[in-house]
Parts: structure tokens; sequence; C-alpha cells
């Protein structure tokens, strides 16, 4: 028996789309709306190119990836969001690069040998490194980096650091964990924030616009 969705609130979302027979003079409103966003995007690429370009442009270049060569598409589309002005998306693929990378490296020492196709023996160290490491969470592969020498103690408390501030909140998108503790954000001071104000901020809503 098919699931029925039992939401109240159903009928409050609407795409205008859907609705655009049903207006009248719907073709005319729709093409200005069309008009609009595409000129807001073509403001967003604009500025981009003209401004944030220049300021991010010697990350495009500097990648000399050689053990991390898959994960340069993903570098890549981050600084892209980067130019574009898409923070939290490229705070997300970080996150995706972090851990990979992470990962990856220990794959690697785990196998000792750069992987040769040819060589049955080196891919099974690789696929044994990988079924080792692959499911870890972030923590356990932290550790075991700093265990291994693959990186020093205060690069292993970066890391964690990084993971408390920018992994947990933006991968699970719990918005007061997300920038936790960062000391060069704007805060607002508490003698300016009346009772209304800090139950707004509580709000789940209002926790998506502070972001």
């Amino acid at each position: 028996m098919p699931h029925k969705i039992n939401w109240k609130f159903s009928d409050k979302n609407s795409n205008l789309l859907n609705s655009k027979d049903k207006i009248e003079d719907g073709n005319e409103m729709f093409e200005i709306i069309d008009k609009a966003k595409k000129d807001e995007l073509q403001e967003v690429f604009n500025t981009a190119i003209d401004i944030k370009y220049d300021l991010y442009k010697k990350y495009l270049f500097e990648n000399n990836l050689f053990l991390f060569r898959s994960l340069e598409n993903n570098i890549k589309e981050s600084i892209y969001c980067l130019i574009i002005g898409i923070h939290t998306a490229s705070i997300t693929n970080t996150n995706l690069i972090l851990e990979r990378a992470i990962k990856l490296a220990l794959i690697q020492y785990q196998a000792e040998d750069l992987l040769d196709y040819s060589d049955e023996k080196i891919i099974q160290k690789y696929i044994d490194s990988d079924k080792k490491y692959s499911g870890r969470n972030l923590d356990e592969n932290i550790q075991t980096c700093q265990k291994f020498k693959i990186f020093s103690e205060n690069e292993a408390k970066e890391l964690k650091e990084y993971k408390i501030k920018f992994r947990d909140g933006f991968s699970h998108f719990t918005p007061k964990n997300i920038l936790r503790g960062e000391k060069s954000l704007i805060h607002i001071s508490g003698n300016l924030i009346d009772e209304k104000m800090e139950t707004h901020i509580k709000l789940p809503t209002f926790q998506v616009v502070e972001l």
C-alpha cells in the first residue's frame, strides 16, 4: 500500500512555474521574472570574474597533486564556489576533500608502494588498505595519522579544530555549531539582544538565516 504523505502545510508550498497558465498575463510576468533572475546571475558571474578571480586564482595554478590526483576536480569545484560566493558549498566540499585526503594518505602508507595496475600484489595491498580505512570516521583516521607520524601533533590538533568549526556544523547542518568558537566573527553584544530577539535566534529558521 502506497505511503500517504501527511503534512498539513503541504498546500502552502508552491512553484510559480506550475501556476503559469492559471495566472492572468502569466507569460509576461514570467518573462520579467526570468530577466530579473538572469540579470542577478550575470551580476554574480561578472563580480566573480572581475573581482574574485584574482583573489583565488593562485589556488587554480598551485595544485601539484601526485598521490591525491583523484581529488583535483573536487578542489577545483571548491575554488569555483569561492569565486562566485557560494561559501557553504565550498566548505562542504572541502570537508569531503579533507576526509578523503586523510583516508588516501593512510591507504598509501599501509600499501607502502605506488599503485601499479600490472602488479597483482600491490593492487591487493591497496584493496586491503581501502577496506581498513575507508569506513573509519575522521577522528579515528586523524589519530592513526598522528600515530604513524604522517603529520605532527600540532597538525592533528589543527585538523580536530577544523572538524569542530567546519565539518561537524556544516555536514550535520547544525547552525549553532557552525564556526563555533571562531574569534574573527562579528559578535552581537549581549546588552543589545532583547528577550524577543534572543528567542528568535534560538529558533531553527533564524539560525539558518544567521548562517
